[in-house]
């Protein structure tokens, strides 16, 4: 059963998407985490199979924490949650090692298939990102790699 570490300065979206994984018992939920840096913390010592942290965060930002996690713990995957449909964010965010960008506004409908991608060894970017953009920044950065979540 895959661990998940969630990370977000905000305690109800925190909340949130425990409820999300809470009825499905294939998902358990190791530990949540405030900011980017108690998430590297709490990555070194829980050992998650992935990661579901927000972008934007007081201390350190979630693409410097997904950067940190990758070097350390290669084989936990990130997935990054946002509020922010943007190529710039998007390409930083997969350079740094992350599997998936979720925006927040998909998170009930979209967290579950990206959480069974990534832990499938695919990468997933919510379908409402423009797909221009995606494309283009998937281009730069993931050449030859099996992105799934866009049609």
């Amino acid at each position: 059963m895959p661990t998940v570490l969630v990370v977000d300065d905000h305690a109800f979206i925190r909340r949130g998407v425990r409820s999300i994984l809470e009825p499905f018992p294939e998902w358990e939920l190791c530990g949540e985490a405030e900011n980017g840096q108690e998430a590297i913390q709490k990555a070194s010592e829980l050992n998650p199979a992935i990661v579901v942290m927000d972008v934007s965060m007081p201390v350190l930002d979630g693409i410097a924490a997904t950067q940190e996690i990758k070097k350390s713990h290669p084989q936990t995957h990130v997935i990054l949650l946002t509020l922010h449909n943007s190529r710039e964010l998007l390409s930083r965010a997969f350079q740094a090692g992350a599997r998936g960008y979720v925006l927040k506004a998909d998170v009930d409908d979209e967290l579950l298939k990206a959480l069974r991608i990534v832990t499938g060894d695919g990468s997933y970017i919510s379908p409402k990102i423009d797909e221009h953009s995606a494309t283009a920044a998937v281009r730069e950065i993931t050449s030859g790699s099996r992105l799934k979540g866009k049609p």
